[in-house]
């Protein structure tokens, strides 16, 4: 751990608050952008996050100062899941009462996933110190879709009964969007415990320039087509790779993969661009800073979101979305529910898994983008609602409210 600065003497209402997540700090942009907002704003931030799998290691990024649990996280089944969790659990609760017995913590903010984690903070109780807990997504939701649990299953039924209690322990409950408030809502959470606190999509680090980074990786004049963000079998790579191969001789676009990738997943990805004869125009740049991603987006034709339909989607807001709506890019996204209820006409449609209806959409735009600059001011208006200055404010009113003499 590092060493804690002391307080300032003359500014007795500064206010410590220890933010812990299940994630790597420097490459979450939701976990990140929050806690370097409250820094600015004046608190004292202690992140606990899990150690890189590669990497730098800073002590201090952006205000913030950052404590490494010595455990790296790798996908897998139920167990392999439990164990990771159960570890970091263990860790960050120890860690968290011996910070507040060196220095008072006033306020705990766990980032899900797991639900569970919120109980780090029981410790604290006894100092009457709250416990805000961050929903990225819906648990029992991730389980029927990753698992393939059915509601009545015994592990959604227990996932669900989690989140249940860690949102009754929790002082007040965040979450990603309002798809996700209408699911802990309809599972019993009072709706005036629970604020949606969008992600923005607005980059937070130093620009980094589009065409300096087409000479890096060596990508084409041509049109290009860029997925930047996670690379596993839930974003339906697949059924992006065969609509680009069998547009291939309609339009002149290449497609650019950036991102860090499960080596199976990436094997699948390889050997299927490869079978389609389409692997001289794929370009996978592997994993890539959030400036970077961002960057290589800037630099796509096409504002392409990926995503297969299980019950976890239908309740989704892709980060990328927004990037890409930032960047206004006209938007071609899946049809599950809550993206539909969203964008309205302000995005052009696909069916899940289904390339030919990917491939129309495509075509569509690269074709006739001038059609689509009505559908990219939607879709800039619908964002606008979920800038940060926006939803910077939601999250410090939530806050400020459990500051003042009765607080902690």
């Amino acid at each position: 751990m590092t060493v804690l600065p002391a307080l300032p003497k003359d500014n007795p209402a500064f206010r410590r608050v220890a933010v812990v997540a299940y994630t790597e700090y420097a490459q979450d942009p939701r976990v990140r952008k929050e806690a370097e907002t409250l820094a600015q704003d004046g608190y004292q931030v202690h992140v606990f996050a899990l150690r890189p799998r590669r990497g730098a290691t800073p002590s201090h990024l952006g205000g913030v100062h950052i404590h490494y649990v010595p455990l790296t996280a790798r996908r897998g089944g139920k167990i392999r899941y439990a164990y990771q969790y159960s570890v970091f659990l263990v860790i960050t609760t120890a860690w968290l009462f011996l910070l507040h017995l060196g220095r008072r913590v006033d306020l705990v903010h766990v980032h899900s996933l797991p639900d569970f984690q919120v109980f780090c903070g029981l410790p604290l109780r006894l100092w009457r110190i709250p416990t805000l807990l961050d929903l990225h997504e819906a648990m029992p939701e991730i389980l029927a879709a990753r698992f393939r649990k059915t509601p009545e299953s015994l592990w959604y039924r227990m996932a669900a009964f989690l989140e249940r209690v860690s949102c009754r322990f929790a002082a007040h409950v965040i979450v990603a969007n309002d798809g996700i408030r209408a699911a802990v809502v309809a599972r019993g959470l009072r709706e005036n415990r629970v604020t949606s606190v969008y992600n923005s999509g607005e980059t937070t680090e130093t620009t980094t320039s589009p065409e300096d980074l087409r000479r890096l990786f060596d990508l084409p004049s041509r049109r290009l087509i860029v997925h930047a963000g996670g690379v596993n079998s839930e974003r339906d790579l697949e059924t992006l790779i065969r609509a680009v191969a069998s547009v291939a001789d309609q339009v002149d676009a290449d497609l650019v993969i950036a991102g860090d990738a499960e080596p199976n997943y990436r094997t699948t990805l390889f050997k299927l661009a490869s079978d389609l004869r389409l692997q001289t125009r794929m370009h996978f740049v592997g994993p890539v800073s959030l400036a970077q991603a961002h960057a290589l987006m800037a630099l796509s034709d096409v504002g392409i979101v990926t995503l297969e339909a299980n019950p976890l989607t239908h309740l989704a807001w892709p980060i990328r979305v927004m990037e890409y709506a930032n960047l206004r890019k006209p938007l071609v996204v899946p049809k599950l529910r809550f993206l539909h209820e969203m964008l309205g006409d302000a995005a052009q449609y696909y069916r899940p898994g289904d390339p030919e209806s990917l491939a129309r959409a495509i075509v569509s735009i690269l074709r006739s983008p001038e059609s689509r600059q009505g559908a990219i001011t939607k879709a800039a208006e619908v964002c606008r609602r979920f800038e940060w200055a926006r939803m910077r404010g939601t999250l410090l009113k939530i806050y400020r409210g459990f500051e003042g003499p009765n607080a902690g």
